[in-house]
């Protein structure tokens, strides 16, 4: 179950974008910085869709980047580079998975249908991002 979630979750990321904290300083919302995810487009999302597997890194409570265009069969990578577990969590998806202080997570892909989707962290919900699958 837990490989299920893991390949969900790399999945996921392919469909959108990291996880942003709003309320906590300044930053892009689209490169990698604090803030929310809000006008997050297609068109503007960091292109990671050439990258197998992509990255996304966790740090000072946001994903960055947070607003991503990546490959439906690409693996991900999430660098948790703060000093608190957090997760990449896909409503409506098996996608959860938590990723301890200091640690790095590395997915398979889940092989999501092209589309965008909304990913946070369910331990600190302000932490949003978008991934829009492609």
């Amino acid at each position: 179950m837990r490989r299920v979630a893991l390949v969900l979750v790399a999945t996921l990321a392919l469909f959108g974008a990291a996880c942003s904290s709003d309320g906590n300083g300044g930053g892009s919302a689209y490169g990698g910085g604090m803030g929310s995810s809000d006008g997050c487009t297609e068109a503007n999302a960091v292109d990671l869709s050439g990258d197998n597997p992509f990255t996304i890194t966790i740090g000072d409570f946001a994903f960055q980047p947070n607003c991503v265009k990546a490959a439906s069969a690409s693996s991900i990578t999430i660098v948790n580079n703060d000093s608190v577990s957090h997760t990449f969590t896909i409503d409506g998806t098996q996608v959860d998975v938590t990723i301890p202080a200091g640690e790095t997570f590395n997915g398979e892909s889940a092989g999501l249908a092209p589309g965008t989707y909304e990913f946070y962290c369910s331990l600190h919900p302000d932490m949003t991002g978008t991934i829009f699958v492609v």
